[in-house]
């Protein structure tokens, strides 16, 4: 069984980022770190905001690495999970680092793929270079690719590619499996979890790659 998510407590991001209190409260007004993020738990001094730490290190590494070469308000595009660029269509999708050569064998048209798409077919690959199969891969492109609405909010959300074992009078059945929801997610107990990917990651890798492609 998977760990739950590690917190970290408002000081120590504060601490091992450097940024200030009032930096990390403007970038949530503006969308680039999510309202979902801040969580508040009882502590012996009292309330305190906690976060989850390989979520909010990252975005705030992100946001420090990108701040000088774009302003803020381009970041909120690049970064925050709820601006979804619905206006993208992309014709090479294996350029992009997140989809990459992986890709091949997951493409079903040869012309332009909206950001959605973009989203599902690096699901899929990232599935493949974690050890699954094409045609495992291509069940939950298809999947994602279905779940275009839930992307416009991905905080929580996952996709999970997974196989269900039945025995039946002697035989053994193996089926592949992939949905797309919000954690936690129940799976039927002859469920096996082969891989497991946070959406938010993705849309976020997805829209870094295409805004770094466009800079030229």
């Amino acid at each position: 069984m998977e760990q739950p998510e590690e917190l970290i407590p408002k000081k120590e991001v504060l601490r091992l980022t450097g940024i200030s209190y009032g930096q990390l409260y403007r970038w949530k007004r503006l969308g680039l770190i999510p309202e979902a993020w801040f969580i508040r738990r009882s502590t012996f001094t009292g309330q305190e905001t906690f976060f989850p730490r390989e979520k909010i290190l990252k975005r705030i590494a992100d946001i420090l690495r990108l701040k000088d070469e774009y302003p803020l308000e381009e970041l909120v595009r690049l970064l925050s999970p709820e601006v979804v660029p619905t206006e993208v269509a992309h014709l090479d999708p294996l350029a992009l680092a997140p989809i990459g050569p992986e890709g091949r064998e997951l493409l079903w048209k040869s012309g332009e793929y909206a950001f959605s798409e973009l989203v599902a077919l690096a699901c899929g690959a990232e599935a493949i270079r974690r050890g699954a199969k094409p045609g495992e891969a291509r069940l939950l492109v298809e999947v994602v690719r279905r779940a275009e609405e839930a992307l416009r909010a991905p905080t929580d959300l996952s996709a999970l590619l997974a196989e269900k074992t039945v025995e039946r009078e002697g035989l053994l059945l193996r089926a592949p499996l992939a949905l797309v929801g919000r954690e936690p997610l129940l799976l039927d107990p002859e469920c096996r979890i082969k891989v497991r990917l946070d959406l938010e990651k993705v849309v976020e890798g997805v829209k870094l790659a295409l805004g770094g492609e466009g800079r030229g």
